[in-house]
This record gives structure tokens, sequence and C-alpha cells, in this order.
């Protein structure tokens, strides 16, 4: 199993799209194309095949074929058999991942909120069986209906479009979740993590919670980081930052009683990191919440 991997900080570039269906018995051509395309099932069974690998399609069931690789149908669907087709390019920042890793980056999104890898982007595996056509019919009408309008931008298609592969993602992710086995007994993780969060505003590090567990820093150091895709110290940084924004909305705490409350001994160091993190000062983040506050009474 592959999966695509692309950045829709800025949306991908629609190329063409449709919803096909046999009047008569159909094999799908053979051919090499420059771009991805995806293939949704609708109705009866596709049979077809990118490179060696071969793929029996049916309702709910998703295709991703690459670009520069060789498909064709390997035998006949029956007449009536339809399915949506999606052509579409991406940005420079894509990669096809394997599963292992693909797999990964979902459990550590999972594992911890704060792990922004998936943040910006698509993960849509080679095959996707059983997918929920509820939404991804409304999606794809949409793009359907905006690719036939003479709209004043291209735009209005390539978010429609990222917005479709975003809610196939959703999907992707859904089951994966739903199709991992039972946590291990013996993984130590979730007690570490609970353990941080109870004392994170003891100034804690990693040589804290390294003599905590009984393990060596550099262990640690790499386990943490493979499990949660941050290091330790960035880990407590966010639980810190998130609990100030909560203070600071909630609370009539100063900065400084604030920076006090989390742990940290020098609170010009804990502006620093706040801004660092929000792109605002605890002041200018407080007056920002005031004022959602006030606009929504």
């Amino acid at each position: 199993m592959r999966y695509l991997k692309a950045d829709i900080s800025s949306p991908l570039i629609f190329s063409n799209c449709g919803n096909f269906t046999s009047d008569y018995r159909w094999l799908h051509m053979e051919r090499i194309i420059d771009n991805y395309e995806l293939i949704i099932m609708n109705k009866g069974t596709m049979y077809i095949q990118q490179d060696d690998e071969k793929y029996e399609l049916k309702e709910g069931d998703l295709l991703l074929l690459e670009p520069e690789r060789k498909h064709k149908g390997y035998d006949y669907s029956d007449k009536g058999t339809s399915f949506y087709w999606l052509h579409f390019f991406c940005n420079d920042s894509c990669k096809i991942q394997n599963a292992f890793d693909a797999r990964s980056e979902v459990a550590i999104a999972n594992s911890n909120p704060y792990f922004n890898g998936l943040n910006s982007s698509i993960l849509i595996p080679t095959i996707c069986k059983n997918l929920n056509l509820d939404r991804i019919n409304v999606l794809f009408r949409q793009l359907l209906h905006l690719s036939q309008s003479a709209y004043y931008t291209k735009h209005s298609v390539n978010y429609s479009l990222t917005a479709l592969l975003i809610e196939i993602t959703e999907q992707v992710i859904l089951n994966f979740n739903s199709s991992v086995e039972k946590p291990n007994e013996d993984d130590i993780l979730p007690e570490m993590l609970q353990w941080i969060k109870i004392h994170m505003t003891q100034n804690i590090s990693l040589r804290n919670v390294s003599h905590e567990f009984n393990f060596s820093k550099e262990y640690l150091a790499r386990y943490f980081k493979k499990r949660m895709g941050m290091s330790m110290q960035q880990y407590i940084n966010y639980l810190r930052i998130s609990k100030a924004k909560q203070l600071l909305c909630n609370s009539n705490l100063s900065t400084k009683e604030i920076a006090h409350e989390l742990g940290f001994i020098d609170d010009k160091y804990f502006l620093k990191l706040f801004k660092k993190h929000e792109n605002l000062t605890p002041k200018q983040f407080k007056n920002a919440y005031n004022m959602t506050f006030i606009n929504n009474v």
C-alpha cells in the first residue's frame, strides 16, 4: 500500500472530472498519464491494474492512479458500471509514502494533539475500501458543477477539489483508527504523558521524566520523538502554552502571575515562548479573545 501525502497550504490543482456510466460491457483503456487520477466507485465492479498490481473495485471503493505509471483494465465490467473520476496535479510539496510511514504519522497525530505533521496535508491511499459516499457525493457534485461553470477564477475548482480530498483523508484516518489493535498493556507512553501533564507546572524536563520512569535520557529522547513526532521539551511547552491561553481567557491573572503559575522561573522567557507559538504577545492574545467574545454577545 502506498499513500500520497500532499501539502494543502495552497489548494491542489484541478485538471478535469466526470461521472462515468457504461452503456455496454466495458474495459478500461491502457495508458500512462502525467497527473494523478482518483476513481470512486458508485455501482458495479471495475477490474483495473496499475503496472502489475490488480484491483477489483466495488461500490464505495477508491483507487489512486499515479502519474507515469501504466494502468489498464484486465477484465470487462458489466453494463451500468458507474464511477466518479478526477484528474489533478499536486504542488511541489508532495511525496509517496509507504504504509508504515503513513500509519505512523496518523498514530502520532492521534497520540499528540499538538503534532501538526498532518495539519496542512492530505493523505490518500492507493486503495481504500468502503468509503461513506454520502458526503463524497455532495462534494463531488459541487466539483462537477463548478468545473462546468464560468466562474471568474479557477481557484473555485481548486479549492473544491482540495475540500473533497480533505474529506477523503478524514475518512481514511477514521478507518485507520477503527482498525488499529487495542493498546499494548505494556506501553508506558500513556502513563508518561499523564505524569507530564500533572507535573508540567513544576519546571520539569527530560531529566525529571527519565528519572521518574527509570530510562536513560538518551533513550527516552529518541523514544519520545519517535512516538510523539517532537521532542519532550517541545511537548511540555505546548502543554504550558495551551494552559496559558486558558488562563488568559478565563482568569484575571496577570502575565507574570500566569508565568509563575505554569512553573516558568523567568517571565521574560514565557513571553518569548508564547510569542513564538502564537505570533501574539499574551496581552495581544487576551485582547483578541475579549474582542471576539464581545462580537458574539
